[in-house]
């Protein structure tokens, strides 16, 4: 497993070619010429296609970072920029469950903790490939306290990454051991 953080700032890229040159440099950095190709899966979560089809990949961005995990297993991925949501608190309300509300308004930091509540949130609902639609439909239990879930009969564990104003978070099997981040100058 391996993850990548890119930030576009004093570049001369915006996000979208910030994401792209960022997948980019990863793809040419683990299959050199050999370019795989890429289709859309279940629920529209991008999928390497074969031989390459034993790879998982997911990437997101926020503010000016961009980050990607790449790997054997499926993982999920999601970067918030912290006070980037003027009103978390109104957020956090009509999204999140009262357990987790419950944990914002007693934590040190509220909106830290909001923020990370949204990424653990996202990074396992995008290791699912289902969106944040899953927690609508159905309640999906968090622990917070052990950084992990339990979905469908399996379990998956959380890492959680902080950066100069960032929060990121990286959803995986427990099997896989906490990848360093590998900063990308553009």
């Amino acid at each position: 497993m391996r993850l990548f953080a890119y930030d576009i700032e004093g570049s001369d890229r915006d996000l979208k070619q910030g994401r792209m040159y960022l997948y980019d440099y990863v793809i040419s950095e683990l299959f050199g010429a050999n370019v795989p190709s890429t289709d859309t899966g279940k629920n529209g979560k991008p999928i390497f296609l074969p031989p390459y089809d034993d790879y998982h990949f997911n990437i997101s961005h926020s503010g000016s970072m961009v980050v990607m995990g790449i790997g054997k297993s499926p993982l999920g991925v999601d970067i918030e920029h912290i006070g980037r949501v003027k009103n978390y608190k109104r957020l956090a309300e009509r999204f999140f469950y009262e357990a987790e509300r419950h944990r914002i308004q007693a934590a040190d930091d509220p909106e830290r903790e909001f923020y990370r509540i949204w990424t653990f949130r996202e990074a396992f609902s995008k290791l699912v490939g289902v969106g944040v639609t899953l927690y609508e439909r159905e309640e999906i239990d968090i622990d917070y306290e052990k950084d992990s879930v339990s979905y469908d009969g399996r379990r998956y564990v959380f890492y959680e990454y902080k950066h100069s104003g960032y929060c990121f978070t990286l959803c995986v099997e427990p099997d896989e051991m906490r990848p360093d981040i590998e900063y990308i100058k553009g």
